[in-house]
């Protein structure tokens, strides 16, 4: 069983995607096997349904045999507070 780690909600479909790929699944095949359409897992695989019924998302990790491990998304970066930039020296070629 593979598992995928997971920490925001679009990645879950690209990261299932790369699971069946890697298996030889179609997404039809897949699809069948879910009992969801393929036009749907095809847009879930994009990332493009973070919001996507749990059902079917259950469904397609069942058919896939796949463990998924969520995680709190990575705290952003701090902001790097070097001495701003004069954005009228640089346009006009001169050194600040």
């Amino acid at each position: 069983m593979a598992t995928i780690h997971v920490a925001r909600p679009d990645d879950l479909g690209p990261a299932l995607r790369e699971i069946r790929t890697a298996e030889g699944i179609t997404q039809s095949a897949l699809a069948q096997l879910a009992d969801v359409g393929r036009q749907w897992l095809s847009t879930f695989e994009m990332g493009e349904k973070p919001s996507a019924p749990l059902d079917m998302v259950m469904r397609i990790i069942a058919a896939l045999d796949v463990s998924v491990t969520l995680s709190r998304p990575a705290p952003p970066a701090p902001v790097d507070e070097e001495e701003p930039v004069d954005l009228d020296a640089l346009i006009d070629g001169v050194d600040a």
